[in-house]
């Protein structure tokens, strides 16, 4: 699909403005040499970093640290390959667009499996966390082939808020070590207990979207 058919791109997250603002400095300050695709690149490079972090700090608590930078290095990777191609004009619209969702995904599986396999979260709850990731991507990404509108945050939340949430509780689960509940299901992390409403909640909000949008259609045509 090609980003440049696509009617209205949506993002109005929280913070989209001031990153954008960020990003397109930092865009202007980068050397001659460095490329979009290396940008890309890099985020997939940070994202892997960060699933290792969390998967070595069964052995060495400062494995959580490497998972932040790797987080921050994803961020400015994800944020940075496009703000880089339409500074400087050279926008690659179907091949950036399918490059670099399918990058994202790459790095989803990276973070959430590295979480998984550590002590700090299950891997069924990770899982659940994956999907509910999953689900409002393929809502968007379906939607902005039947409807032209490509929607990249939802309710204010967007890739950047989700990221920043999850370096907070790795910096929270590094300072107060690993913590567990338990009722009656095994010992939980407080973001084992967090991902099952946070599922059922966006599971409930994408049937609700599905059924407003296909309602619309179906009126419109």
């Amino acid at each position: 699909m090609d980003e440049a058919k696509i009617v209205n791109r949506v993002h109005q997250s929280w913070l989209a403005s001031r990153e954008k603002q960020l990003m397109l400095a930092v865009a202007a300050r980068l050397p001659g040499w460095m490329t979009p695709d290396h940008m890309t690149a890099f985020g997939l490079a940070g994202a892997f970093g960060c699933g290792l972090g969390f998967v070595v700090s069964h052995w060495w608590p400062s494995g959580l640290l490497v998972a932040v930078l790797g987080l921050v290095v994803s961020w400015l990777g994800d944020s940075l390959d496009g703000n880089l191609a339409r500074l400087r004009k050279i926008e690659r619209p179907t091949y950036g667009f399918f490059v670099d969702h399918n990058v994202d995904i790459m790095a989803q599986v990276f973070i959430f499996f590295g979480l998984g396999l550590s002590p700090y979260m299950r891997l069924d709850t990770a899982f659940l966390c994956l999907l509910s990731y999953w689900l409002a991507s393929l809502y968007t990404f379906i939607r902005a082939v039947a409807v032209g509108v490509f929607q990249i945050s939802y309710f204010g939340v967007g890739p950047t808020e989700i990221r920043i949430a999850l370096a907070s509780y790795t910096l929270a689960a590094f300072a107060i070590g690993n913590w567990k509940l338990d009722f009656g299901l095994g010992p939980l992390s407080p973001i084992d207990v967090f991902s099952v409403p946070l599922f059922a909640g966006v599971f409930a909000m994408y049937l609700w979207m599905v059924w407003v949008e296909s309602r619309r259609l179906a009126a419109a045509e």
